[in-house]
């Protein structure tokens, strides 16, 4: 094991802030440090938990950290895990994200994921009071925004919110596996003081291209009627009827992607393991358990038909994860998004 120690860059301590937002309790709303991820943050003090449920009664299910280290005030909003990598469970949670409209949230321009928008709503409040309560106390700290997986859209969106109706103006956006905020409109008129965000994306990672954008519409049609098309909208039924509705949402991917690789490498928008349809074909190859040289859709429709791969299932699910890389059954995670971040340090090695 290695020795814990201080995440040695930025992104790497904003990812390990966004671990640490995990540490919230959805039934107390308590903070418990997780073990490694606090200590790489370097919190100068305990962070403020803010925590609301979604409807009386239920789970402190959205939530977010706000406290000071030694590159300033961090807001780390976070994200929401299935309670498995089960197909049952794989298409609750991306129900939930597809099937949602977008609407209008003045004073943002365009249009944002209504589901998002809620959530973030429930505890924009207490976070707002926390950072403006941190600046009182530190004049002139930068402040950093940041979430994982639910915590992405919640962190974009909620930067431009604080920004255009309170004047705070983050000194940076960082997402790490980040759903589509909002439509084109929004991400073409998001502020300009806040840009880049910067969105770190990883290998096999589904959960960047829902809801589905227009490429991801483009991508997808070539196989619709294929074996592979009707397969997994027969996994996913659900999800399949929302993609009737998204396709004409609109939505749109925000921030400068900095994509980590199967090779742990980071590249962007510009290299060909970046783009949407290569990526795609990845995910679809691991879920059946297909060839891995094949690179295009039309050699993927022209495989003989197969099932759902469930190791392929677990390993996507491990794409998404933020944590250091494990390998045991019960805790699986593929740590691509450490490395991209550069928290490759913190992590226990020999795993």
């Amino acid at each position: 094991m290695s020795t814990v120690t201080i995440a040695p860059t930025l992104n790497s301590r904003l990812a390990s802030a966004c671990n640490c937002a995990y540490g919230i309790s959805d039934t107390t709303g308590c903070y418990a440090p997780p073990a490694i991820y606090d200590v790489a943050v370097n919190w100068s003090a305990t962070p403020k938990a803010i925590a609301a449920a979604s409807s009386p009664g239920g789970k402190l299910i959205n939530a977010a950290l706000v406290g000071i280290n030694q590159d300033g005030i961090i807001v780390a909003f976070r994200g929401t895990i299935p309670p498995s990598w089960k197909v049952a469970s794989l298409e609750d949670w991306w129900q939930d994200i597809v099937d949602s409209e977008p609407i209008s949230a003045p004073p943002l321009k365009g249009m944002v994921h209504s589901g998002f928008w809620h959530a973030l709503q429930s505890i924009y409040a207490g976070v707002l009071a926390e950072v403006q309560s941190l600046q009182s106390s530190h004049p002139g700290m930068a402040v950093y925004v940041t979430g994982h997986s639910k915590g992405g859209p919640l962190a974009s969106i909620g930067a431009a919110l604080m920004y255009l109706q309170n004047g705070i103006q983050a000194t940076s956006v960082v997402t790490f596996a980040s759903p589509l905020p909002g439509d084109q409109q929004f991400v073409n008129m998001y502020p300009s003081v806040l840009q880049p965000v910067t969105a770190f994306e990883n290998y096999l990672d589904l959960v960047p291209f829902l809801p589905p954008s227009k490429t991801f519409f483009e991508d997808f049609q070539p196989i619709a009627d294929t074996w592979l098309g009707k397969e997994f909208c027969k996994l996913f039924p659900y999800i399949c009827n929302a993609l009737s509705n998204a396709s004409k949402w609109d939505y749109a991917s925000l921030g400068d992607l900095h994509y980590v690789t199967y090779s742990g490498t980071v590249v962007d928008a510009s290299d060909p393991l970046a783009a949407p349809d290569y990526r795609l074909v990845q995910i679809l190859l691991t879920l059946f358990g297909l060839n891995s040289d094949l690179t295009t859709f039309a050699d993927l429709a022209a495989q003989p038909a197969t099932s759902l791969s469930h190791s392929g299932l677990s390993r996507i699910g491990a794409a998404h994860c933020i944590a250091c890389k494990a390998n045991t059954p019960s805790d699986f995670c593929a740590g691509g998004y450490m490395t991209g971040a550069g928290g490759d340090p913190i992590c226990p090695t020999g795993s």
